[in-house]
Parts: C-alpha cells; sequence; structure tokens
C-alpha cells in the first residue's frame, strides 16, 4: 500500500518542482558622454569622416547605432539637465536640478546600484558661480547631493575659470594662481588652445584632463567590478570641447588639425575603457550608451579648410536650432541584449534615458511617465519598427524652439538662432522655418510659407507638448 501511495504522489507532484525563476542580474551602466563631438566625426555613422575612431566604431559592430537621437538643447548646460533629469530643458528655465528633483543617479541608486561620475559636471553647485573665479572649500549642490555616491571632476568646461579638480564636494587643489588665458571672441579660439583667463590650482594642466580623467574613470571600474552591486559610471568628457589641447602623442595624428587630433585621443579614452571592462569579464551585461552632448565648433571655413564636415549632412552646429546643433551619434551596446550592428532610425532623446532605465531595473514610477521620457528598449530588445516618440520639443528658449512632430520640422524663428555666423539683415525672409527632414534632412528649401496649414498644425502640437504636465508634481 505504502508503494501504491508513493505511486500516486509521484504522479501528481513533478519529479521536480521547477524552482522559481531566476531573475535575470542588472546590468552595469557606463554612460560615455564626449562634449562637443558632431555627428559626422564618428567613421560609422559618416563614411566620409577624415578622423579614425576604433573605439566607437567598435561599439557601433557590437551593439546599436540610433540615426536619429537629439540632445534636448544644443549647448552644454540644457542638454546635460535634460539628460541627468529626463524633462526638456525649458520645464525649470534653465535653472540647475533641484535638490528634489529625480535624476538617473537617484534612479538607479534605489535600485540597489553603486553610482559614480567622473568629468564634467557643469549643472552647478549651491554656493559656486565659476565666472566670479572664486571656489569655496566645501562646495554642496553638485554630483554628490544630485545622486552620485563619488565623484572626481570639473564643475564645468575646459576654457572656462576657475581650474581646479573636485573629489566628491571639495577641491583636490584650491585654485590660488593666476591662470595664463586670454579673452577670446572669434573662431581661431579653440585652434590656438586658449581658454579664458582666471584662477588655476597650482598643479592643473589643461593639456593633462582628459588622459587624468580617463584613469579615474578606470580606476572606478576596476572597483566597482569587485562589488556585489551593479554599477552607474557616468563619464562626462569635457573633451573635444575646446581648448584643443591634444598630449604628445597624439598631435598630428589626424588630416584635419589640432580638432581631429583631440577627438582622436576621445576615442583612445573610449577604447581604455571598453578594455577595461574586458579586463574585468564585465562586457556581456554592461551597458554602453556614447553619445555627445551636443553638435561640434566647426563653422564653414573648417568644413573648407579640411574637407571634413564634422555635422555629416546636418546644417549647422553647436548652439543652433538647425540639425547639426543637436541631433547627435549615440550608440547603445549591452551584448547580452542587444543584437550586434543594428540600426535605428526611430527618434529619441536624451531625455529618454530615464524611462529606459526605470523599465531596465522595473522601477514604475510617477516622474518617468511624463511625456519627456520615453522608453527606448523595446528598440533595444530588436524591434526596430517600434517608434519611440512622434514629438520632440528642442533647443527652446523663451517663445523660440525646435519642435519635430515625425518627419516635421518647425523652427519659430529665422535663421540658425546659435552659433552659425548668419546674416540677419536678409530681406523677405519668412518669419520662421518649416522643412521635411524626409525629403530635405540638410534643412535648405524652406516651406514656411508654402504651407501655412502645416505651420499652424505643428505650433498648436508644440504648445500641447509645453503643456503636458501629466504626472510632474514638482513641474513649476
Amino acid at each position: 500500500m505504502k508503494v501504491l501511495i508513493s505511486i500516486v504522489i509521484g504522479l501528481l507532484v513533478p519529479a521536480s518542482a521547477p524552482a522559481e525563476s531566476k531573475k535575470a542580474p542588472k546590468p552595469n551602466v557606463v554612460i560615455l558622454f564626449v562634449d562637443d563631438m558632431g555627428y559626422g566625426d564618428p567613421k560609422c555613422f559618416n563614411t566620409k569622416s577624415r578622423l579614425k575612431t576604433p573605439a566607437i566604431d567598435r561599439l557601433a559592430g557590437e551593439g546599436m547605432m540610433f540615426t536619429d537621437a537629439h540632445a534636448p538643447h544644443s549647448t552644454c548646460v540644457a542638454s546635460r539637465y535634460g539628460l541627468l533629469t529626463g524633462r526638456y530643458p525649458i520645464r525649470d528655465m534653465y535653472r540647475l536640478i533641484k535638490p528634489e528633483r529625480i535624476t538617473l543617479p537617484k534612479l538607479l541608486k534605489r535600485n540597489g546600484y553603486n553610482t559614480g561620475m567622473i568629468g564634467k559636471w557643469h549643472v552647478g553647485f549651491d554656493n559656486f558661480k565659476g565666472r566670479d573665479g572664486t571656489a569655496k572649500q566645501t562646495m554642496t549642490g553638485g554630483p554628490i547631493d544630485r545622486g552620485f555616491d563619488e565623484f572626481f571632476g570639473l564643475w564645468g568646461a575646459l576654457d572656462q575659470p576657475p581650474y581646479f579638480y573636485m573629489k566628491n564636494r571639495t577641491p583636490v587643489e584650491m585654485p590660488t594662481e593666476d591662470g595664463k588665458g586670454k579673452y577670446y571672441f572669434s573662431e581661431d579660439r579653440f585652434y590656438n588652445g586658449n581658454w579664458l583667463p582666471g584662477k588655476i590650482a597650482p598643479h592643473f594642466k589643461h593639456v593633462e584632463v582628459t588622459p587624468r580623467l580617463t584613469t579615474e574613470a578606470i580606476s572606478y571600474i576596476d572597483k566597482s567590478a569587485k562589488k556585489e552591486k551593479p554599477f552607474f559610471l557616468y563619464f562626462a568628457f569635457p573633451s573635444p570641447h575646446g581648448p584643443w589641447v591634444p598630449t604628445e602623442e597624439f598631435k598630428g595624428s589626424s588630416p584635419i588639425g589640432v580638432y581631429g587630433d583631440f577627438a582622436q585621443q576621445v576615442d583612445h579614452s573610449i577604447g581604455q575603457v571598453l578594455e577595461t571592462l574586458d579586463k574585468n569579464r564585465i562586457t556581456k551585461n554592461t551597458l554602453v550608451i556614447f553619445t555627445s552632448d551636443n553638435g561640434p565648433v566647426w563653422y564653414q571655413r573648417d568644413r573648407l579648410k579640411h574637407n571634413h564636415s564634422s555635422a555629416s549632412i546636418y546644417s549647422g552646429m553647436k548652439g543652433d536650432f538647425w540639425e547639426g546643433g543637436h541631433r547627435v551619434p549615440f550608440i547603445v551596446r549591452w551584448p547580452s541584449m542587444v543584437q550586434p550592428k543594428k540600426v535605428s532610425k526611430s527618434m529619441i532623446c536624451f531625455t529618454d534615458l530615464m524611462a529606459t532605465f526605470a523599465e531596465i531595473v522595473g522601477d514604475e514610477f510617477p516622474e518617468a511617465a511624463t511625456t519627456d521620457s520615453r522608453s527606448f528598449l523595446p528598440v533595444m530588445k530588436g524591434d526596430l519598427n517600434y517608434q519611440v516618440r512622434d514629438t520632440l520639443i528642442l533647443n527652446a528658449k523663451g517663445r523660440a524652439a525646435a519642435f519635430r512632430h515625425r518627419n516635421w520640422k518647425l523652427i519659430t524663428i529665422k535663421g540658425p538662432g546659435g552659433f552659425t555666423r548668419w546674416d540677419n539683415k536678409q530681406k523677405n525672409l519668412p518669419a520662421g522655418q518649416l522643412y521635411n527632414l524626409a525629403k530635405d534632412p540638410s534643412e535648405k528649401n524652406n516651406l514656411w510659407n508654402e504651407m501655412p496649414g502645416k505651420v499652424k498644425a505643428l505650433r498648436v502640437l508644440l504648445e500641447a507638448e509645453k503643456a503636458n504636465k501629466k504626472n510632474d508634481k514638482n513641474l513649476k
């Protein structure tokens, strides 16, 4: 009888009851955020590029390129605000990140991540204004107070004083000496390796910054790889933003002058980071995102002189409402999730990182539900037909804005609105600009006067997008 009972029980209960499905480990996350590199600089985005970018090309070959990716603004501070908060910069009118605001490091930290930042912060401190040439012994309101466990880097750009390194909230050395910079407002300012005059730390050398920060990033990865928790590294290069100061190893390495030398040095640093992931055997489950904060500082004369278009086929440059100002190279590599050598044409924005990271780590929260941030994880998983968003606000400055609705682009002002030299005294120009990017990606054929109905419709959509405050309790 006991044998019979055992047989019956054996039939009712599986021989090996399935164990609870084991969740996949959360990926490490590394953002490689370069400064002022154009869409047309990496070879993988522009076959006519005269630069050698083997590390960036490696990422593209092992991951997915996004060819319609955008910074929410074409200048440094606003672009970084959008990346870190998942919000259009216009939401806070370019104010700094408020203490209560959710940020990428806060999101990942509350989901079990160690969080570190290396490089250029440039979204402010509570008690510090860089241009006054001073620094405080303790500086609050920076990376440590906005979600990062560790920080080593710069308060801002490499051409703006004072010049010193910071570790967490404290200057490594106070900027007590007079830097040998000079005032400049010419197209030659970066060629000559110039920076603005102001205070500098005794041992701070501009040419050593990119190598020093790369060493710090490598050290952070080596240290974090030994810990049980996943890590988030935000490596915000201050280069190849000017001053263009390549080391001796890279001087003369490119055919397009000192900018190319500096850009190739940045690519080399990226390669060192990738090699560090390989060495620690964590490449497979590390999500690496490469992009640039905005377009390049590359004038028409530079294009002609060097036969190189840093913005590829796109018009404009850094600061502009035109595509060259805000369309950026963007690559994701995550070998355990993303298939290699893929290309997505879906329109995305830096603000979309917030919702994407939230979905990856399983964090459902109201802040990521605003229309400013939409997850592109479905694209990363292989759905190349998935459209992340239909609308996108770009470069909003007061009443002026660039706005995308699918392939249509509206610019509510005349001209580029940024760094591009432009004759603003031209007569009989339309009041704004309208382009069909599907047919005219270089923005040469302004349809504003020809299609007033489309202009009106896009204005309505723009105002609706501006007014959308869904699930954002802190929006003012």
